[in-house]
């Protein structure tokens, strides 16, 4: 609950208590916008939930019944606390992840300051993380760690590989980052020969470990790369970070990789804390703002306290001075001196009169300036909550954007995959799904190196734009593979028109050094069927994509 420093919290029940003049109808007006405002602020934290405080944005801007807001109220506390079960499960599983990658570097030979500190973040990580903003500081600290143990190891005795070294025994597969993050404490070992080659001379263990690290460079740096496209930093980083991009797409020596990494983990948490302080604010500057409107509230209810006892006081001024001129009436004996009685009395009434319209007008005049003083506050505050709310706006379209390429990113893209298949499942119709991958495009960054990839997945991106129909969608599922939404498209239309596209990207002129290069894409569709789920179509439509490049690339397969 918001409060002030020094006075009692802003609710509905002392709010309720300030009587007239202070109209009932700004109080609910206050407590609808305050609602609206902390929606928005909680808003983009769960799908669910964001929907459920959509729907009494609405009924309050609407000016619901309230008959109509207690509905909402069982949904929206379910979809709350669905949200923060949701949260606290991601929490937990970046605990274990993190948790199976420390326990793997504990496995490694390391000096005893370094497995001290592997011990003590082993015991911080038993410990649940409660904010999601102190994740990427934890994850700066493990690869900090994961430097050092590295570093150490090469000046052991035991040769090993790089994911040997880097996740515990010589026979453990590499552990991706998603799969870390994603499965618990599923480390999955399994021997790997060629990943990891056993040195009988210690001397050839750092030529080794380069050797092993140019197998997988390509495939990391490309990760790194669409990272960084995606990440969305600080005015004052993006040069930390245009750097950072330019050593990774002139390649990284293996034991250069740490250190990206930690470059790359500051940034995200300079971002993430920039976005936390901004969010903080905005809470600090709305609960100053409510504490001054509860401030001027308890002033006008003093105000209406003051004047209702100056009109009880009037009252009972005149109605004494009264029963004086009734008592002098009736024991007056001459004219001359009950007339100067009645005249005393009457001056004295009419003195009191002045002086309570006086006061009312005081009293008038002092609420009138807290109600415009309010009035004015709200006004400041509806522009701020509109710039905040426009930036979270832009924040959340550029966050839905493929940085290099212009169109959707794979979050993007899942929100509009979800969106046309609820359309579909509620009215029908026809809609295909298309899966479309760039051929040979290792050898494109092989040959000409990871700019003129880019350079191609813009160009592409740029011509499968301009071939579409509005009605049609397509983003960037990441690396050189795009997926393309077709809505009311027979399987048969769009057979016509991949193939229109297809051909469209084997013309189109590319050139690289003068060097005039053939682009062609293979891509796998099939059309939505009664009972799929969205991961069932994406199955078939990927599936058809492989046939594709199974049967000689450069060609359109059909899933149906």
């Amino acid at each position: 609950m918001l409060m002030s420093d020094s006075r009692t919290p802003l609710t509905a029940t002392n709010i309720s208590n300030v009587s007239p003049p202070f109209d009932q109808s700004i109080q609910e007006e206050l407590l609808k916008r305050g609602l609206v405002r902390l929606s928005i602020a909680a808003d983009g934290m769960d799908p669910l939930l964001d929907k459920r405080l959509k729907e009494l944005r609405l009924a309050l801007r609407n000016d619901a019944a309230p008959q109509l807001l207690a509905e909402l109220m069982p949904d929206l506390e379910r979809a709350v606390l669905a949200a923060d079960a949701a949260r606290q499960e991601r929490l937990e599983k970046v605990t274990s992840g993190l948790h199976a990658l420390i326990r793997q570097l504990q496995k490694q030979p390391a000096p005893e300051d370094i497995s001290k500190a592997l011990q003590q973040m082993a015991k911080r990580l038993d410990q649940p993380i409660e904010y999601a903003s102190s994740v990427p500081e934890l994850l700066s600290e493990v690869v900090s760690l994961q430097a050092s143990t590295l570093g150490s190891e090469l000046t052991g005795t035991r040769p090993a590989g790089l994911w040997s070294r880097l996740f515990g025994n010589a026979a453990v597969t590499p552990i991706s980052t998603s799969s870390a993050l994603s499965a618990a404490d599923q480390t999955a070992p399994s021997p790997d020969d060629e990943l990891a080659p056993a040195f009988s001379d210690p001397a050839g263990v750092l030529a080794g470990e380069e050797q092993n690290y140019s197998q997988v460079a390509a495939h990391i740096e490309t990760i790194l790369l669409n990272l960084l496209g995606e990440l969305q930093v600080l005015d004052s980083q993006q040069t930390r970070c245009e750097q950072l991009r330019e050593r990774v797409t002139k390649g990284l020596n293996w034991y250069e990789l740490a250190a990206a990494m930690d470059e790359l983990a500051a940034l995200v948490m300079g971002a993430q804390q920039s976005r936390q302080a901004d969010f903080e604010r905005y809470l600090q500057q709305l609960n100053s703002r409510l504490a001054q409107f509860q401030g001027n509230i308890e002033q006008a209810h003093e105000s209406y306290n003051e004047s209702r006892e100056a009109g009880r006081a009037l009252e009972g001024s005149i109605r004494e001075q009264v029963e004086e001129l009734h008592v002098d009436v009736r024991q007056a004996t001459e004219l001359e001196s009950l007339k100067a009685n009645v005249e005393a009395q009457l001056n004295a009434l009419l003195s009191n009169v002045e002086r309570s319209r006086q006061l009312r007008d005081d009293q008038e005049t002092l609420v009138a300036g807290q109600l415009d003083t309010m009035v004015q506050r709200i006004q400041v505050m509806e522009v701020e909550a509109q710039t905040f709310r426009n930036h979270l706006e832009e924040q959340r379209q550029r966050a839905m954007i493929d940085s290099l390429t212009g169109m959707a990113n794979r979050a993007g893209l899942q929100k509009r995959m979800e969106e046309e298949f609820e359309r579909w499942q509620r009215y029908g119709g026809e809609l295909l799904m298309a899966v479309l991958d760039v051929d040979h495009f290792k050898s494109i960054n092989d040959r000409f190196g990871h700019l003129a990839g880019d350079k191609v997945l813009r160009l592409i991106a740029q011509q499968l734009s301009r071939r579409l129909r509005k009605t049609d969608f397509i983003g960037r599922f990441g690396g050189e593979e795009f997926v393309l939404l077709m809505p009311g498209t027979t399987v048969e239309q769009a057979a016509s028109a991949l193939e229109a596209l297809r051909q469209g990207i084997e013309e189109s002129p590319f050139h690289f050094k003068t060097e005039r290069v053939t682009i062609t894409i293979s891509v796998g569709y099939t059309a939505f069927k009664r009972d799929d789920t969205l991961d069932e179509v994406f199955g078939r439509a990927d599936r058809a994509m492989y046939q594709a490049k199974e049967q000689g690339r450069n060609r359109i397969v059909s899933a149906d």
